[in-house]
C-alpha cells in the first residue's frame, strides 16, 4: 500500500462505516471516532453500539473476525461476562474494511488492575470446550506479515526482527513443553482490553481468539513490566489467576515472543504517525540493546 493510500484511510473508513451501518439497518448519525490505530473505531451514540473497522487485506481477516463474533455469543451463552455482538449478520466488507458491530458499555471508576484480570482468565479458561472448530493460535504470523509491510522500517532492522522470530520459533517455541492445558484463549489478555462497569467486569476485542496454550494469555499481563506494571502487580496478578507462569522454564521464550508481537500496530502505523514512529525506534533500540527501558502503551 502506498503512502497516498494510507494518507486516505480514515476517510475510507467513513465511506465504509456508513455502508456497512447501512447495511446492518443502524444510523450513523452522532458518530464518533474512538480510535484510529490497529483498527478504526467509532461509537454510534444513538444506538449505543460500537463499530470497528478492520482492513480486509490481513490473510484470514474475514475468518478471524466471523470466529470472534461466532465465540462471543457462545461465552454470553455460557454466563461468561463478555463485551457483546448484536444480533445482526456481520462481519461486514465495505471500502476494504470489516466491520463488526457491538454493544457500547461505559467504562466507569479507575482502570482495572492486573489483579482483577486473573479471575477472569481463569473462568475462561474453565468454560467447558467449544462446540465448534477454532484457529489455532500463530504467534508469529502477524509479526512477520507486519514486518513485510512496514513502510519505515530499516533494511537492517527488517533483518534482524525476521531472524529474531525465526530463532524464537525454530529453536525454542517448536519445541516447547506447556504446563497448563491446550484450549480456548483470548490471545491478547491484559487489562486495557478490560472493561469496569457498574455491573463488574467485562473482557472485549476478541479478534485474536483461537485454541493455544494457555500460558498466551497470562503473558501480556506478566511482560507488562516494559509498560510500567510493578512486581507487586504482576504477583497480585498470578495469584488471582492460580498459577504463576514466571517459574515455568518456558516464559522467557513467551515474554520475548510477546515483545515482538506488541510491534505489530506500530510497524502498520510508524509510516502515518509520528508517535508510532518514535516508539517503533525506541522499542527496537531497547530490543536490539537487550535492555529492560520502559516502553509508552500507544
Amino acid at each position: 500500500m502506498t503512502v497516498a493510500a494510507e494518507g486516505s484511510l480514515l476517510t475510507r473508513a467513513g465511506t465504509a462505516l456508513i455502508r456497512s451501518c447501512k447495511e446492518a439497518g443502524l444510523d450513523t448519525t452522532g458518530v464518533t471516532l474512538l480510535r484510529d490505530f490497529a483498527n478504526t473505531v467509532y461509537r454510534l451514540e444513538g444506538e449505543g453500539v460500537v463499530v470497528r473497522l478492520a482492513q480486509a487485506t490481513a490473510p484470514g481477516k474475514l475468518d478471524r473476525l466471523t470466529t470472534s463474533v461466532r465465540v462471543t455469543r457462545w461465552l454470553v451463552e455460557q454466563g461468561f461476562p463478555t463485551i457483546r455482538p448484536l444480533e445482526v449478520k456481520q462481519p461486514v466488507a465495505a471500502e476494504g474494511f470489516l466491520a463488526t458491530f457491538w454493544r457500547h458499555e461505559e467504562h466507569v471508576g479507575p482502570p482495572p488492575d492486573p489483579a482483577q484480570l486473573g479471575p477472569l482468565l481463569r473462568r475462561l479458561h474453565d468454560l467447558p470446550p467449544v462446540p465448534f472448530e477454532l484457529p489455532t493460535h500463530d504467534p508469529f504470523g502477524p509479526v512477520r506479515r507486519a514486518i513485510d509491510a512496514a513502510l519505515s522500517l530499516g533494511e537492517d532492522d527488517r533483518r534482524w526482527l525476521i531472524e529474531r522470530c525465526e530463532r524464537l520459533s525454530e529453536i525454542y517455541y517448536e519445541r516447547m513443553e506447556f504446563a497448563l492445558p491446550y484450549g480456548l484463549i483470548h490471545a491478547d489478555a491484559h487489562r486495557g482490553n478490560m472493561i469496569r462497569t457498574r455491573d463488574g467486569f467485562l473482557l472485549c476485542d476478541w479478534d485474536g481468539v483461537c485454541a493455544g496454550p494457555r500460558e498466551v494469555d497470562l503473558i501480556p499481563t506478566l511482560q507488562g513490566i516494559r509498560f510500567g506494571l510493578t512486581e507487586r502487580q504482576r504477583s497480585n496478578f498470578s495469584e488471582a489467576y492460580g498459577y504463576d507462569a514466571t517459574r515455568w522454564e518456558g516464559y522467557p521464550v513467551l515474554r520475548d515472543m510477546r515483545e515482538l508481537q506488541t510491534l505489530t500496530a506500530v510497524l502498520r502505523n510508524a509510516h502515518r504517525d509520528r508517535t508510532a514512529r518514535d516508539e517503533l525506534t525506541h522499542r527496537l533500540g531497547s530490543l536490539r540493546a537487550g535492555d529492560d527501558r520502559l516502553w509508552h502503551p500507544l
